[in-house]
């Protein structure tokens, strides 16, 4: 969305501290990135992935770690971010035959983008409480599972359940009151029909790898708006 419409004044934000790191690297670094994701580019297989993967829970913040973010988005199994109660990133190797990287192109356009934006590593409510009247915010929360081996809740140590979406549900009321714009993507499940009923609801088909086995299904998405 932000890459998209490359707006004038933008805050990007995500309880993800892992993914705000990298677009950090990659505003300031971009060419250090693209250089070290190269070289992992170049050694890929299973063995190589895992010692990233081991080195990459050892790892702070840096061009570096970023690169390891990237290469290991890319070659995981189903392209999956999932770490465990501890805050370990454990996604297994995903035995693609041809991963794709952002080249050094793709990369520094990115960074030109990010450099125009505010980058901020926190829980949604405390960017919805800064949002105001007139602002348009688009929301991305985990999914609800669609069912018992859905990882999609995983995306930080502190998992995403049902009461929380019934939280952000209240929040997106709240928003809408006071006179901001929102857009949401989220699971087509009956719980997230009833909590946004009062709201503009678009169903879209989309193919999504929703069980733990490398098999792609057709689902169900809602975008969700108030205009």
């Amino acid at each position: 969305m932000f890459l998209a419409l490359r707006p004038e004044h933008a805050r990007l934000a995500d309880a993800n501290e892992h993914l705000i790191r990298c677009y950090e690297a990659v505003r300031d670094s971009h060419h250090r990135v693209s250089a070290y994701l190269r070289e992992h580019a170049a050694k890929d297989c299973p063995d190589h992935y895992y010692a990233v993967r081991e080195e990459y829970n050892r790892r702070c913040p840096s061009a570096a770690q970023a690169a390891r973010f990237l290469y290991l988005n890319r070659t995981c199994f189903n392209g999956v971010f999932r770490v465990n109660t501890r805050g370990r990133y454990n996604v297994p190797y995903g035995y693609k035959d041809h991963p794709i990287f952002p080249d050094r192109e793709v990369l520094a356009t990115v960074s030109q983008a990010l450099g125009e934006a505010e980058l901020v590593a926190n829980d949604y409510k405390d960017s919805l409480a800064a949002a105001e009247p007139g602002d348009f915010l688009y929301l991305d929360p985990p999914y609800p599972p669609l069912n018992g081996t859905s990882y999609f809740t995983h995306y930080t140590k502190d998992r995403f359940d049902a009461d929380d979406q019934r939280t952000l549900a209240e929040s997106v009321c709240e928003l809408d009151k006071q006179g901001c714009l929102f857009m949401m993507s989220n699971a087509d499940t009956h719980m997230i029909r009833r909590l946004y009923r009062n709201f503009h609801v678009t169903r879209l088909p989309v193919t999504r790898y929703v069980t733990c086995k490398a098999t792609k299904h057709r689902v169900g998405e809602l975008v969700i708006t108030n205009y």
